[in-house]
């Protein structure tokens, strides 16, 4: 029998923390409401105006996927994915509005699903932020989280994003044929997702054709469809970065 590791004292894996103890930049205001408050509640409260009682149903909606505290800006977000897009902040002073199903693609995120929950378990658990200091709210992706509180926040298109080595794929569009690529880029979201991809489901995709084909190309990239790297992505993939302490294989 091996002997049990025990954890140097001390450490503590960083998706250990919450949002609000990972202090994101500009998050200085926290919502709490009850555990037993209802958006009914609210709608039926004479003393709200309509708008206290959009921002009130919104909390009580928010609340379990930010564990209690609810930033400010998960509110902001929740309005932004009201208009179907989202305003993307691509460093500098470079901004674009996507639409959200791409943007949910393009992080790991269920696509097929609801969106707008997707949305909040990326921001919930720091994958992407948003930020508030202009006129219009802009979603900054996160290319790597704080290990703890007090560490830098890293995101795409900033100076520091271009020394984090990543990626989600474990292989590049040349390095394999266009199908076996896309067997793969297909199985790793959907072990990003924690579902499985079958067969069925991605011989329905253009140019696969058929069951036993979309089998034959599940094999041929099953070796690196398993390569794994650091154990928290901060898009929630399962990534490639080389491993550090701490990672797992």
């Amino acid at each position: 029998m091996g002997r049990k590791k025990h954890g140097k004292p001390g450490r503590r894996r960083s998706g250990a923390y919450t949002l609000q103890q990972l202090q994101p930049p500009g998050y200085d205001e926290w919502l709490s409401i009850g555990s037993d408050f209802t958006s009914k509640a609210a709608a039926d409260d004479p003393r709200l105006s309509n708008e206290a009682i959009d921002l009130m149903q919104r909390l009580a909606r928010l609340r379990p996927q930010y564990a209690g505290a609810v930033p400010k800006q998960a509110v902001a977000l929740d309005m932004v994915l009201d208009t179907g897009s989202l305003p993307l902040s691509l460093g500098g002073d470079e901004v674009t509005l996507v639409p959200l199903h791409e943007v949910a693609g393009v992080l790991g995120a269920d696509t097929t699903g609801d969106l707008r929950s997707s949305f909040h378990q990326l921001h919930s658990i720091g994958a992407l932020l948003v930020d508030e200091a202009g006129d219009v709210p802009l979603v900054r992706i996160v290319t790597q989280r704080p290990q703890r509180p007090g560490d830098p926040w890293i995101f795409h298109g900033s100076p520091e994003d271009t020394l984090v080595p990543k990626t989600c794929i474990p292989a590049q569009p040349g390095d394999l044929a266009a199908d076996e690529f896309a067997a793969l880029a297909f199985v790793r979201s959907h072990m990003s997702r924690g579902t499985e991809a079958t067969p069925e489901e991605f011989a329905a995709h253009e140019g696969i054709g058929s069951v036993d084909r979309a089998r034959d190309l599940f094999a041929a990239v099953a070796e690196l469809a398993k390569v794994r790297g650091c154990p928290a992505c901060p898009s929630a993939h399962i990534c490639t970065r080389p491993e550090t302490d701490g990672a797992e294989s």
